[in-house]
Order: C-alpha cells, then structure tokens, then sequence
C-alpha cells in the first residue's frame, strides 16, 4: 500500500466514476483500475461494486474511507503547517488580496507599515477574488487575506478594514447623466446590470438592492467593473458597481445610490487555526490599528474621478 492508492481510492469514491477520477488525478483510467485492483488483493476485500457506469463504497469500502479521509486529511495539514513554518522562517509573509487593492492601497499600507516597524519581511502580493483569497488561506498558500466576507469560510477571523462605494452608472447618453443621487426605488424600469451573484459582492449588492426594491429588473450579470462598465456604455445599462479605480478609464456618469455603506465592507481574515508568526501577528495588529488610514487611502484611490462628467 503506497500514498498514491490512498489518493486515488478517495477520489474514485468522491468522483463514483472510474473515468472522471482518472481525469481528476491526471492519470489514465488502467492505471486507476490496476491500482485499486492491487489495493483490495492487499485488504483481502471489496472496496466497489459496479452499478452501470458508476462504482459505490462497499460497507469495507466505507470503512476503510473513513480511515483514508482522516489519514489523509492529517497529512495535507501537516504538509500544509510545514510549508507554513518553512516560508515564514524564511522571513516571507504572503498576502492575498482582491484585485482593486492590490495595486493601490495595499503597497501603501506595506511602505507605511514598514517605515514604522523597521520589519524585514518579505512580503508576497497575491490577487484573488474573495473566494479564492480564502481557498488559499485554507490551503496554507497565503497568510492573510484582504477580501469580503466568505460563509465557507466563517470559522476565520475577519476583521473589518475598510468598504467600496456602491454607485450607479451609465452611458452619457442615459437620461439619468440629469441626476447625482438616485435610490433603489427610482431604478423600477431600468434594465440593471451588476455583479455575478457567483462572488460574494454579487451575493451583497443584489440583496441590498433587492431589500430596498424587490422588483428590481436585473438583466445581466458579470465579473468585474471593467465587464460590467463595457456593458453599460454598449448597451445603455444601468451597472450597479463598487466604485473602484477600474471605473477611472470608462465615459461614464456616476450616480450615488441610497444602499448601506457596508454592502461592500472589506475585512483582514485570517485563519485562527494556522501557526503565524510573530511578524505576522505584528502586522495584523498594524492592519488593526490603521482602519482610518486604510479607509482614507481607498477613498482616494477613486477621488480623482467621482462624479466627474
């Protein structure tokens, strides 16, 4: 019995198919068959039945899965842990962050960070959606992360940091480039484009729009401001988006709408479960302790062209 087994005898059972396995773990379907094969002649047992296509756990199989889950899972976390300990002996402290920080406020941060801790950190930038930031914390890839609030990922601890705006948009040729504020109410009629209820910042502004006006007409969704800004200007859209600095290149108007300021709050998250090290901890309470500054810096990341014709 060898650590590959293991791996493919729990992909088979989370897949149920021989083929989507082998594809899963990049390997041809023989070679799953033979090492499965070699598996149960060691057990001296049935670890599948076939049933047409698909394979299911025999009652040996599920025992011997849960003992192969748990095992594993122990390995992944120790490898993960060691990784961890590795790179941060290293003097490295991996960030991730979503994209609209990344090149803007986030080196600020660092530069003024540094200049008051005299650390020699080495700091890693990573940019990732919020999912994604969290995903990597989970998988010991990253050591903090800037990004919204994940529900998977509850158990860690977010911190809030600063928010993003929300805003209305539109073409110059829109009948409401007559207006600076507008409610949710108001947009009844309008074929609204926003963000992919996929991320979480889809998720927030379509419940904050939708609480205020449940009959909202939302007509498309995508990624980011740069899609959705397109949109607006090609198909004379009302694009409801964070105000962030990827706006800055659009013809656009910009209209204030009336939603919470926390629809789209910010945190520092972090993992309570993973071993960091002291740098890190001293740049969380850094992070703790900079709200206003952070704040400021993302507010004047889209300053220059708020509201401008």
């Amino acid at each position: 019995m060898n650590l590959n087994q293991l791996y493919y005898f729990r992909e088979l059972a989370d897949q149920g198919q021989y083929t989507k396995a082998a594809n899963q773990l990049f390997i041809s379907q023989p070679t799953l068959s033979v090492s499965i094969k070699q598996l149960e002649n060691e057990l001296h047992c049935q670890l599948f039945r076939h049933a047409g296509h698909y394979v299911k756990l025999t009652p040996y199989g599920q025992i011997f899965y849960d003992t192969v889950v748990n095992s594993l899972d122990t390995l992944d976390n120790g490898k993960k842990k060691l990784k961890q300990k590795i790179s941060q002996d290293q003097g490295n402290i991996h960030i991730a962050s979503i994209p609209t920080a990344i090149g803007t406020i986030l080196p600020k941060i660092i530069k003024v960070y540094q200049q008051e801790s005299n650390t020699s950190a080495h700091f890693i930038y990573h940019d990732n959606p919020s999912y994604q930031v969290c995903e990597g914390i989970e998988n010991g890839w990253y050591d903090i992360g800037i990004c919204s609030f994940v529900p998977k990922y509850r158990s860690f601890t977010y911190i809030p940091l600063y928010t993003e705006e929300i805003i209305a948009i539109v073409a110059k040729e829109n009948s409401l480039t007559k207006i600076k504020q507008i409610s949710p109410e108001e947009l009844r009629g309008e074929n609204i484009i926003t963000y992919s209820q996929k991320i979480q910042i889809g998720k927030d502004v379509t419940d904050a729009l939708l609480a205020a006006a449940s009959d909202l007409t939302i007509t498309n969704r995508l990624h980011d401001e740069l899609a959705i800004a397109g949109q607006v200007i090609t198909n004379n859209l009302v694009g409801i988006v964070a105000n962030t600095i990827y706006l800055s290149g659009f013809d656009i108007h910009k209209i204030k709408i009336d939603l919470p300021k926390n629809t789209r709050q910010l945190y520092l998250v972090y993992d309570p479960v993973n071993q960091l090290s002291p740098e890190i901890f001293d740049l969380i309470n850094f992070l703790k302790g900079s709200r206003q500054m952070i704040q400021d810096l993302a507010d004047e990341s889209v300053m220059d062209s708020n509201y401008h014709d």
